[in-house]
């Protein structure tokens, strides 16, 4: 009587299993290859920007754009003065510089603020947009407002009449009481763009402000 082969039939089935865990393994891996290939393939931008205008004075315009196109960065500086002149400078940025950028705003809070009124004729106005996209999703903020380091110090006055005296006199008629409400995100944002790029980067722009201001 013959005996069934046991250690064959085992060794089979090892085969079998083995071959069964590549094509699996091999099915995952591909899709997993795919996915990434789609995600470095899928356009990636960030472009952050800060306009200053002046109402008066001899600058009338200051333009910092900074932006990073699927890792390649680049900062571009530009200023105005009364008379149209206009100095422009660019700084190519190497590594993840803008990309770090982007998330000081986020943490400083570019997605929380919001648009104030100016608080005067002659004040600057400053118009901060920042736009992201990744894998065609995009998302994209901009808010105008003028004096950041008001806001960074801003009090709220909250004025209450008096009517529960027939003839209250003007100490009793209006009750006047100040909170400290300051909001530094505005002023945080600013410094973001205003610290942004290399020392030298940052010399050429005093340099060329400092030209403007003694014109």
């Amino acid at each position: 009587m013959r005996r069934f082969p046991v250690g064959a039939f085992v060794a089979l089935l090892a085969v079998i299993a083995v071959i069964g865990g590549i094509r699996i393994f091999a099915k995952s891996e591909s899709q997993r290859y795919t996915q990434v290939q789609r995600v470095l393939s899928a356009p990636s931008r960030i472009d952050l920007d800060l306009s200053v205008s002046y109402p008066q004075g001899p600058i009338a315009q200051e333009d910092y754009h900074l932006v990073d196109a699927d890792g390649d960065s680049i900062a571009t500086y530009s200023v105005t003065d009364r008379k149209g002149d206009r100095a422009h400078f660019n700084e190519e940025i190497h590594g993840y510089g803008v990309s770090f950028a982007f998330e000081k705003l986020v943490q400083d809070g570019i997605w929380q603020i919001t648009s104030k009124p100016a608080r005067g004729r002659n004040e600057p106005i400053y118009t901060v947009f920042v736009k992201q996209t990744v894998q065609r999703e995009h998302g994209s903020r901009k808010v105008s407002f003028s004096d950041p380091e008001y806001w960074a110090r801003a009090r709220e006055f909250h004025l209450t009449l008096d009517r529960s005296k027939a003839t209250p006199d003007e100490a009793d008629l209006i009750k006047l009481e100040a909170s400290t409400n300051p909001d530094a995100r505005y002023l945080k944002v600013v410094d973001d763009f205003r610290a942004f790029g290399s020392p030298a980067f940052k010399a050429t722009i005093a340099t060329a402000r400092k030209k403007l201001l003694a014109s």
